[in-house]
């Protein structure tokens, strides 16, 4: 039997995600814990938590059950950042976990994350054997006597220490947070006023509709916090999506780049290590590279999302660090995800290290000129668009070309622009950047051409 009511390619660049009245049905949810199950031979134990959005409940609920008759064990931890629950899954050895959460992404939209026992999100391996499993109906239902027990488990207390243990004393710096009304309000004022903060919130209450700002931590949705660290005084901000692993850093008046918090982790990785493997995926600043070659780094660069920087730790485990533009950074010693507590207690330890301010840490940054924006292209384009957009492109002197996420052109100078198709949005992401404003502002007429002419190709026929 083949399942056909659903897209053809159901994981984007980190796990599923959909509207419970579209594709992602509780009907869907329980298939897809079923699905889980039989990847893990129809035994064992998982942890599921979700984040604060209105239907996460519902399709927690059915996901749960879905697991149960396929034989696996479930532990609802209820609301709770999706870190949390992946060191709850390190510490106390359970099979894997799922966590329904929409990330990042509006109100409306919830989402299906599966972790394995190394805390790491599926490989694109993975993810198109679970595919395949589910649209084939290749799961199976256990028998009455069989199914799998629910049980709760409280996390949050676990968590707490184990961030404890991680950040020490930090001392008394002044943060001021934007949890974004998503499911770090009951954990990241804690873990650092416990490391000794003193911290200040704004967007404090959990509210699924996300009522003042998006989920979507970035620049454009967090002037709120550069604001309130500014009129605090405080010595930095950090503002969170809706589940807990992205962070984005502010000063006074002013939200970084993620590009510059991971140059400012890498770099610190490399002195205090004599150098060492960094991995950052493909539309994450070239800064990283100029980092690595000053540094004695080694650099791995992988596709856009949590999965492929998974699957690039797995084999590369001498990594200090993964890094990623949107705001993931992630200690693989740790965990193998993103985690905006341990992330902000980081910062602020090297902040004390090297006895800087964060705008002392940015200047020493080399300075890279970037430009973001994008292109509207359905879904059913996108890939025929990027095919075009390799075809065409005609300049090969002096560049590398990479097309494992789409296309993204470096040249010598370390400028570089990036076509690639988004995994959350039917979005085509173009990105131009140069040491050299004038540069950059060009590359991106450059990118943008290309992805428009590609488009037009493809909508072509």
């Amino acid at each position: 039997m083949v399942e056909d009511n659903f897209p053809q390619k159901l994981f984007g660049t980190s796990g599923i995600r959909g509207q419970i009245d579209g594709f992602l049905t509780p009907e869907f949810s329980a298939k897809a814990g079923l699905t889980f199950a039989a990847t893990l031979q129809n035994k064992g134990t998982v942890l599921v938590g979700r984040d604060v959005r209105l239907n996460s409940r519902l399709t927690q609920n059915a996901l749960m059950s879905g697991l149960s008759a396929g034989g696996v064990h479930t532990v609802d931890c209820g609301v709770v950042p999706t870190p949390a629950l992946l060191f709850a899954i390190k510490r106390l050895h359970y099979s894997g976990g799922v966590m329904v959460t929409g990330s990042h992404t509006p109100a409306p939209t919830t989402g299906l994350l599966f972790f394995l026992e190394d805390t790491g999100e599926m490989d694109e391996r993975g993810e198109k054997n679970f595919e395949k499993i589910l649209r084939l109906h290749e799961f199976k239902r256990v028998p009455w006597n069989e199914v799998g027990s629910f049980s709760a488990l409280d996390i949050t207390e676990e968590y707490l220490q184990e961030m404890e243990r991680q950040l020490g004393n930090i001392g008394d710096y002044r943060v001021v947070i934007d949890p974004g009304n998503g499911s770090t309000c009951a954990t990241l004022a804690t873990a650092l006023t416990n490391a000794g903060c003193s911290v200040s919130t704004i967007n404090g209450q959990p509210d699924g509709t996300f009522p003042v700002r998006s989920p979507y931590p970035q620049p454009s949705t967090l002037s709120g916090l550069a604001s309130a660290v500014k009129d605090a005084r405080a010595d930095l901000g950090v503002g969170t999506d809706s589940d807990g692993d992205r962070a984005i850093f502010a000063k006074s008046g002013e939200v970084l780049w993620g590009d510059i918090t991971c140059a400012i982790f890498v770099k610190n990785e490399l002195r205090n290590h004599n150098g060492g493997r960094i991995i950052t995926t493909i539309n994450t600043s070239n800064v990283i590279q100029l980092l690595c070659e000053e540094y004695e780094g080694t650099l791995t660069v992988t596709k856009v999302g949590p999965p492929a920087m998974a699957e690039a730790l797995r084999e590369c485990k001498d990594a200090l660090i993964a890094t990623e533009e949107s705001g993931k950074y992630i200690w693989p010693q740790v965990l193998m995800y993103g985690d905006a507590a341990l992330a902000t207690g980081r910062l602020l330890q090297i902040m004390k290290q090297e006895q800087k301010s964060l705008e002392e840490l940015q200047s020493e940054i080399p300075r890279f000129h970037q430009f973001k924006t994008h292109i509207a292209c359905p879904e059913q384009l996108k890939s025929r668009a990027l095919e075009f957009a390799v075809g065409m492109w005609k300049d090969g002197q002096g560049v590398e070309i990479s097309t494992i996420d789409g296309l993204k052109v470096n040249y010598s100078n370390h400028s570089s622009i990036l076509l690639r198709a988004s995994g959350t949005e039917p979005t085509l992401r173009c990105y131009a950047e140069s040491l050299n404003l004038d540069e950059a502002k060009k590359l991106l007429d450059v990118v943008n051409a290309l992805g428009r002419d590609a488009l037009a190709k493809a909508k072509g026929g």
